[in-house]
């Protein structure tokens, strides 16, 4: 905009551009804003994902004691992609397979260990029956191995999958240990639930 002077000169009104300062701090602000609400915002998607892996894992649960009751056995054990089609087919105990929200990523299987290498994008259901166990022994149900496998003595199997650490090295192992989110959103442990009932084993339990 040009404006006329007193003796009749023209002049400009001064310039109201940003100054180099002037954006930088705007930059420094934005990057400051975004790396408080991008780790907000996948911590979010964690928590959503555990919610939805808990409340699948009770489904199961529930469709795995219809079956108990409906077949006066637990369902099979499987390592198959189809795995849990005993409780789809004949009898839709559920409606379709659930799938592990922390499996869904592309190198999932890469993360159990050697020997445990099949897959398990699904839920996996694991029974404590001699028939598709045979190497069960005491030690599996001890507690004083580990505090937690002292609560398969009041169970006929567990359902599982991965936690948010994505690291699984065998329900065997002292690392098979509850998620807990106090100890961290990211922190080793399992998302599980052990299914109501008693283990088929040929031996006392401790």
């Amino acid at each position: 905009m040009v404006h006329c002077m007193p003796n009749g000169n023209p002049t400009k009104s001064p310039s109201k551009s940003f100054t180099l300062i002037e954006l930088l701090i705007v930059v420094a602000i934005v990057g400051i804003l975004a790396a408080i609400a991008v780790p907000n915002f996948l911590n979010a998607q964690i928590r959503a994902k555990i919610s939805r892996a808990n409340a699948d894992l009770r489904t199961m649960e529930l469709a795995i004691l219809q079956y108990t009751v409906d077949a006066n056995d637990i369902p099979p054990h499987s390592h198959e992609l189809n795995q849990n089609c005993w409780l789809t087919t004949p009898v839709a105990y559920l409606n379709g397979f659930l799938t592990d929200p922390f499996q869904q990523i592309p190198n999932a299987k890469e993360l159990f260990a050697t020997e445990l290498q099949y897959p398990k994008a699904q839920y996996h259901w694991d029974p404590y029956d001699i028939r598709y166990h045979p190497s069960l022994t005491p030690v599996y149900f001890d507690a004083s191995v580990n505090r937690d496998f002292g609560l398969r003595k009041q169970a006929s199997g567990v359902v599982f999958g991965m936690g948010p650490a994505l690291k699984y090295k065998g329900q065997s192992t002292v690392e098979w240990q509850p998620f807990d989110p106090s100890n961290g959103l990211y922190s080793l442990g399992m998302l599980r639930r052990y299914v109501p009932g008693r283990p088929k084993v040929n031996f006392p339990l401790p």
